[in-house]
């Protein structure tokens, strides 16, 4: 080999080692020396926790929208809904848990220009589009210390249960952490889901009356309740019209439909609650007539001397076995979203507050879903009580001894009934409620609607127990 060709060769060698160590690589990531450790060292016990805020992009309403619940004297609250009571011990253990042993488990830069790739710009902030902004989550003690303050962004491309997370403020390190987030910012998933706390088996007499309200008179017309009772208390299937029920010719009453309209009443779950405010002296009381009037539900004096409440789309009344009386009246409609309809209020606002020369609550945008504006009562009637002890003839001796215990025992029990109703309407009174369109629709009948062709074997049209609703109770008039 001469010269020439021994260069060349060596040439050659050199070019080919150049483009090896040029070639495509793939490198390690970076490596940190907090890569591996706990995202939050310090928080380890979720019975801790006391307090939870969300702030996050609202793609829907195009916003930045806050959740907030937090523990007040010894129960849970959401402040952002005037202090509503959340069912918020079992929901928060697990949000809490969703940060304990977090680790980081890699580092993917400290550029803030990346950060709305990444998805971990502060909801808060000014910059970057809804997509580009991270959910921020705070979590603290009863001493308001910080346990968790974080904002998760996308999750991790390929890597299932893994997102972006970064420190809020000047951090700029973005890592990836596995989350098994398990924290709602929804106001129903907060809540007791079980409004009335009854099943529709309970019920053993109803009362229905879709009234007209005349909303410029201030007047109820078109009274015509139809009032039902269990034929058979062993079988809550079959109801029948009372006897001051007026049945159309033809007709009896559909057991069916009463059912299904009990069945949607027990099963009622709400969507927003608006407070009830009290009103001290004659300005309020003007300001939550105003108020109640925009909702849809109108005081109207009675020739007794009594003020009678009702709601400008009828009522429903069932009484349970042990004499409770559940009243819904139905309200104006709502086609609000958002915390507007959950809560009456915009973000930063004062949900809940008077004021005078506001819009009605039920406008908005026809276009989106229409929801129900409700008010609930609660009351006793020993009188539908099946646990007292029917009352025996006047007796002597031994029998006057018996009935005088029976009466006592009567007493204590219609005690507990009236104990159970008053703690009852203590919660209710505190409220309206917004209910689905769906759920008032299940409920909301036209009167015809209840009655169905009589049998063709000659079944009495309207037959059933005398009697009827005792008169008075709150949302109809006396019967």
């Amino acid at each position: 080999m001469n010269t020439s060709t021994i260069i060349m060769v060596v040439l050659a060698l050199g070019s080919a080692g150049a483009a090896w160590s040029m070639r495509t690589q793939d490198l390690p990531p970076p490596k940190f020396e907090d890569t591996g450790e706990p995202l939050f060292a310090g928080f380890t016990d979720p019975t801790v926790a006391t307090n939870l805020e969300v702030v996050a992009w609202d793609e829907e309403d195009a916003k930045v929208v806050g959740f907030k619940v937090q523990q007040t004297e010894g129960r849970w609250v959401i402040p952002s809904h005037n202090d509503y009571p959340a069912d918020g011990t079992e929901r928060m253990g697990k949000a809490a848990a969703s940060f304990i042993d977090v680790e980081k488990d890699r580092y993917y830069g400290d550029n803030p220009a990346d950060h709305a790739a990444y998805g971990v710009l502060d909801p808060d902030g000014d910059e970057g589009k809804g997509d580009e902004k991270g959910q921020r989550i705070t979590i603290k003690d009863a001493s308001d210390t910080v346990l968790v303050d974080i904002i998760v962004g996308k999750e991790v491309p390929e890597k299932q249960g893994f997102y972006y997370v970064r420190e809020p403020g000047e951090a700029k390190r973005v890592y990836g952490c596995r989350l098994e987030l398990d924290i709602s910012t929804k106001f129903e998933d907060w809540i007791e889901k079980d409004l009335l706390g009854v099943e529709r088996d309970d019920f053993g007499m109803m009362m229905y009356d879709p009234y007209t309200v005349d909303e410029v008179e201030g007047r109820v017309t078109g009274f015509q309740p139809v009032v039902a009772t269990v034929t058979d208390p062993a079988n809550r299937r079959e109801w029948s019209a009372d006897d001051k029920t007026e049945v159309p010719e033809g007709k009896v009453l559909d057991s069916m439909k009463v059912r299904q309209m009990l069945t949607a009443m027990a099963s009622l779950k709400i969507v927003g609650v608006r407070p009830r405010p009290q009103a001290r002296n004659m300005i309020e009381q003007q300001m939550l007539a105003q108020d109640m009037k925009r909702k849809g539900f109108f005081a109207v004096g009675t020739p007794d001397g009594r003020v009678q409440l009702y709601g400008n789309e009828g009522m429903l009344s069932a009484i349970t076995d042990d004499g409770i009386v559940y009243t819904l009246l139905f309200g104006e409609v709502t086609y609000e979203s958002g915390i507007a309809l959950t809560a009456g209020a915009e973000e930063g606002s004062e949900p809940g507050v008077m004021e005078e020369g506001v819009e009605p609550e039920g406008e908005g945008d026809t276009n989106k879903q229409a929801s129900r504006f409700m008010f609930v009562d609660v009351a006793y009637d020993p009188s539908q009580d099946s646990n007292l002890t029917p009352e025996p003839p006047p007796a002597e001796g031994a029998e006057g001894e018996a009935a005088a215990s029976g009466d006592t025992d009567n007493a204590a029990k219609q005690a507990a009934g009236q104990q159970k109703a008053a703690k009852l309407r203590q919660r209710f009174d505190q409220w309206f409620y917004v209910i689905s369109d769906s759920s008032f629709k299940q409920i909301h009948k036209e009167r015809d609607e209840l009655f169905k062709d009589a049998p063709e074997d000659g079944g009495a049209a309207g037959g059933g127990p005398p009697g009827g609703m005792p008169g008075g109770m709150p949302g109809f008039p006396p019967g």
